[in-house]
């Protein structure tokens, strides 16, 4: 199966586990290249995410928080921006890149409760927020775009 099948198939996963109709997988797909291209962006075959190096080499699982902190994905564009946001920003001197697919990128949002939201960044100069501009999809305007009911995720 091509990546982008597999891709298809895990957001499509993605949906229906989180309660949503898995034919709403390619509408929403579509949606989002038009809302890029809209933007005056390319409609990107890959985003670019960042991963800065764990602290601890131990193998064993981390214990368990008490709080968990919502959380974001940043992706980008181009992966020349992912590592210069990165370097410029001090959150890491040397980022390892990791490709995602669109699809893959929202099936992580789906999955993850912990995910708050996903920034597509346009750019990789940090605003006054401290993310660069682009577009800001929280989890729960993801969910609407699904046709997911938020109160069941």
């Amino acid at each position: 199966m091509a990546a982008t099948q597999v891709d298809l198939a895990i957001l499509a996963t993605a949906v229906r586990q989180a309660g949503g109709e898995p034919a709403q997988v390619a509408h929403v797909l579509t949606l989002f290249h038009q809302r890029l291209i809209a933007d005056g962006q390319p409609s990107p075959r890959t985003l670019y995410v960042y991963r800065t190096a764990s602290t601890g080499a131990s193998s064993e699982p981390p214990a368990p928080a008490p709080f968990v902190r919502p959380r974001l994905l940043l992706a980008f564009l181009s992966a020349d921006a992912a590592v210069s946001f990165a370097q410029r920003t001090g959150l890491a001197r040397v980022p390892r890149l990791q490709p995602l697919s669109l699809a893959r990128a929202l099936a992580i949002v789906l999955q993850q409760p912990v995910m708050r939201a996903l920034h597509i960044a346009y750019d990789d100069v940090p605003a006054a927020n401290g993310l660069p501009s682009g577009w800001h999809l929280s989890r729960a305007e993801m969910l609407a775009l699904c046709a997911i009911d938020s109160g069941a995720v």
